[in-house]
């Protein structure tokens, strides 16, 4: 068994094809088959089974999978720290954000590691929160930055900051409430657009309204944010959204928000992968993720709390 081996498993398990693979790696597709069948009489049991859509991890491929993961993590650590040795840091990280983060965060923060760590690779996933998550605990990303969630067993987390989340709707539309801000009870009247009880904003959401003893009026359950904007926009419905995830639309007057009392909050935190080391070019990219919300919120660009 080599490391090529197991790059090349893990390619074929996330691909979920061998002719994709093959591509992917620029070799013929018998030749990683081959491969594969002799990984697998070395181990001595199957790894894929293959359905009408290409290949799926066996019970004993799962196991393997994740393995293998940590595997190369571990090399690629390795090689990173003796690069840093030498006084040389590069490498590749592959950091997973919410869209709403990365749409504040994500063009400063890039700009930044291009210009202090001109030799590292960065790979960027954008998703909801639960997808984050379970990218992270399987091994698909190194770091993550999301928001908390109470299902979340991520142990190698730490705060980043705190947001509030704002009643979101078309600019002439009629505001609720006072200037100082919107009841859940007003807002238990409106029609909403929410994404699904899965989502862990839907959770705080549903969780805000049931302490305020109200039911909410969501109408249709929707997990594009972009598509949120623009039934919002158009008048009719309204919506619940950190300012982050409305920046842009704020700033344009396509949109208008207003404050909710008492004020929901939820954390942003960063995660590491768990059970992996983290190597140096990734400390060096925690640091620049740190140092680069802490001037987003002081500028006043992110509407959080330290």
């Amino acid at each position: 068994m080599e490391f090529l081996d197991l790059h090349y498993f893990v390619s074929i398990a996330e691909t979920g094809s061998f002719t994709k693979s093959a591509l992917q790696n620029n070799m013929a597709q018998s030749a990683l088959s081959r491969r594969v069948r002799d990984l697998e009489e070395e181990l001595g049991t199957a790894l894929f089974y293959r359905n009408g859509r290409g290949v799926v991890l066996t019970d004993a491929g799962e196991v393997f999978l994740a393995r293998a993961r940590g595997i190369l993590a571990e090399r690629e650590a390795l090689r990173q720290d003796m690069r840093a040795s030498a006084g040389e840091l590069d490498g590749t990280v592959k950091l997973a954000v919410p869209p709403s983060v990365g749409l504040v965060l994500l063009a400063p923060l890039l700009r930044q590691i291009r210009a202090e760590l001109p030799r590292v690779r960065m790979r960027v996933m954008e998703g909801f929160s639960g997808h984050v998550a379970d990218w992270l605990a399987a091994g698909k990303v190194d770091l993550a930055v999301l928001y908390k969630m109470k299902s979340s067993a991520l142990l190698d987390a730490e705060h980043l900051l705190f947001e509030d989340m704002f009643l979101i709707s078309a600019p002439d539309a009629a505001p609720l409430g006072d200037p100082s801000g919107v009841t859940m009870a007003q807002i238990a009247a409106e029609e909403l657009v929410l994404p699904g009880p899965p989502h862990g904003l839907r959770v705080l959401v549903d969780d805000a309204a049931a302490k305020a003893g109200i039911t909410l009026n969501v109408s249709i359950e929707l997990e594009t944010l972009p598509t949120i904007h623009d039934l919002v926009g158009t008048g009719g419905i309204r919506t619940i959204l950190p300012l982050t995830a409305v920046s842009r639309e704020l700033q344009a007057g396509r949109l208008m928000a207003q404050r909710i009392l008492p004020s929901i909050s939820r954390e942003l935190i960063l995660a590491h992968a768990p059970h992996r080391a983290a190597a140096p070019v990734t400390k060096a990219v925690v640091r620049l993720i740190r140092a680069q919300i802490s001037d987003l919120v002081r500028s006043g660009v992110w509407a959080g709390r330290l």
